[in-house]
């Protein structure tokens, strides 16, 4: 989408503790009362909720909501319907937003160690190059935002609602307290927390923190994710969506009035634009069968609406109604909120500090590719980006082995700008930025065989049956049936 576009669609839409647990499982209504009053009576009570005055001499709070399967062209200011997202739209139109992020993988395990570690997720031993679960943890050995900024005097307190970035899975590194599900799915069931419900579960850490330094606070949420229930009062406002699209709609607007709430309620404690950088980002997003070739769900695929990344930030710093072009990638996020707020940083990975750019300093990023990747029990794909292309590439063809219809061709490029959901490939495959993909997929397995922390770890069975309800583990006979494959392949 054009600049211009773009800018015209947002302004127009105007926790390491031990880690604490909650049950959010719904109950008959009577039960639910009773729960919530002796839920409220547990919870720990805020010491003080007085307005806490910024020291002008401190770096600026950071508020990270990351929302997990949020599919950025569902959001207002990067095309959704005005009803999806108000509040994100009125981010933008107070901030600046990324034109061309994208994530580097399309599934929460692997997307978040590059949110969180800057780096992608094969350089860090948190690939799974077999064809099974992936039971990867997050080694000691990298350095997470949590810690940099812990490091820097702040005060970090962080929260998820996807198993997938459990303390079990090393997610909790640097948090003074991390939030996170038990027995979040119970039986065939799942009730999934909103937004609003987690802002409220945090706040009293926010009221209690100990200290006077500035506050990280980091939230992942999990509206937008499998499975959806919706009320039709919810879906009325997208009526005239196709019916796969509404219910998701529902939960992404769903999302959004958690963000207002949560901005709302940071306000009231003193945490406001003034003195708070909020940035706003996915993991990954989600298939939809939007188009039909992109599959209903995510993880297996590379295409856009699967890895494309919404990045809106706003706040003290961060120039008004901006929109930078360019291209972005998932690992640049810790190097500019680092650069943000002048941290002092070690950091040497393969991100990039677009601080500057957030600054309206330029409305351009010198990045001119990024690469999504993954593996993902039976998929091995890698796709490479740029402003007007994208190519993508099966390295190994297991849908084919099996006998399976396959749903994309194996390599293929598309016209970004004239076919952005690539819904047909271009006849000519882009040869030198076919190249770049298989050079840089090399590079990253040799990263992959040299990395010497690959730490797999016993899932609890409360776990996994929270990971089975999202979709994430798949059947013992179907692993089995699926041929294991090595690291490193040829490749084409």
């Amino acid at each position: 989408m054009a600049r211009a576009a773009l800018a015209a669609s947002f302004l127009t839409g105007a926790l390491v503790g031990a880690a604490a647990t909650w049950l959010l499982v719904d109950q008959p209504r009577g039960k639910r009362r009773a729960k919530k009053k002796a839920e409220a009576a547990a919870a720990p009570a805020p010491t003080s909720q007085a307005v806490r005055p910024h020291d002008p001499s401190q770096p600026p709070n950071v508020v990270l909501v990351i929302g997990c399967t949020l599919r950025h062209d569902m959001l207002t200011p990067y095309g959704g319907p005005p009803e999806a997202s108000p509040f994100v739209s009125w981010m933008a139109s107070e901030g600046a937003l990324f034109a061309n992020a994208l994530s580097a993988a399309p599934w929460t395990k692997a997307a978040s160690t590059a949110l969180f570690s800057g780096y992608h997720p094969i350089q860090v031993g948190m690939t799974e190059p077999t064809a099974r679960v992936n039971r990867r943890r997050l080694s000691e050995q990298v350095t997470t935002l949590a810690e940099y900024l812990k490091a820097d005097g702040y005060e970090t307190i962080g929260l998820t609602a996807n198993p997938n970035t459990n303390t079990l899975f090393g997610f909790s590194q640097g948090f003074d307290h991390y939030e996170e599900p038990e027995r979040l799915w119970t039986g065939n069931e799942v009730h999934k927390p909103p937004t609003a419900r987690l802002v409220d579960r945090i706040l009293p850490y926010v009221d209690d923190r100990p200290g006077d330094g500035p506050l990280f606070l980091q939230l992942m949420v999990v509206d937008a994710h499998e499975p959806i229930e919706t009320t039709r009062k919810q879906t009325r406002p997208f009526r005239d969506q196709p019916k796969r699209i509404a219910p998701y709609l529902a939960m992404v607007r769903q999302l959004d009035d958690g963000l207002s709430h949560l901005y709302e309620k940071l306000g009231e404690r003193g945490l406001d634009a003034s003195n708070t950088v909020f940035f706003l980002v996915n993991d990954h997003g989600e298939g939809l069968k939007y188009p039909a070739s992109h599959g209903h769900g995510h993880g297996n695929h590379v295409q856009p609406s699967t890895v494309r990344m919404p990045w809106v930030a706003m706040g003290a710093g961060i120039a008004k109604g901006h929109v930078i072009e360019g291209m972005a990638s998932q690992v640049d996020l810790l190097p500019t909120v680092l650069g943000v707020v002048e941290a002092s940083t070690d950091y040497a990975g393969p991100g990039r500090d677009w601080s500057a750019q957030l600054r309206g300093e330029s409305d351009r990023t010198t990045r001119t590719f990024a690469i999504a990747d993954t593996w993902f029990q039976r998929a091995s794909r890698a796709g490479i980006y740029t402003e007007s292309t994208a190519c993508l590439h099966d390295y190994l063809d297991l849908a084919e082995e099996l006998g399976e219809t396959r749903l994309i061709p194996k390599t293929a490029c598309y016209d970004r700008v004239a076919d952005p959901l690539h819904r047909e490939p271009i006849l000519a495959l882009d040869e030198p930025l076919m190249q770049q993909l298989f050079a840089w997929r090399t590079e990253m397995e040799a990263a992959y065989e040299a990395w010497p922390h690959h730490d797999d770890i016993r899932v609890t069975d409360d776990v996994e049956a929270q990971l089975e309800a999202l979709g994430y583990v798949q059947d013992e006979g179907d692993l089995e049936d699926a041929p294991a494959r090595a690291p490193r392949r040829k490749a084409r």
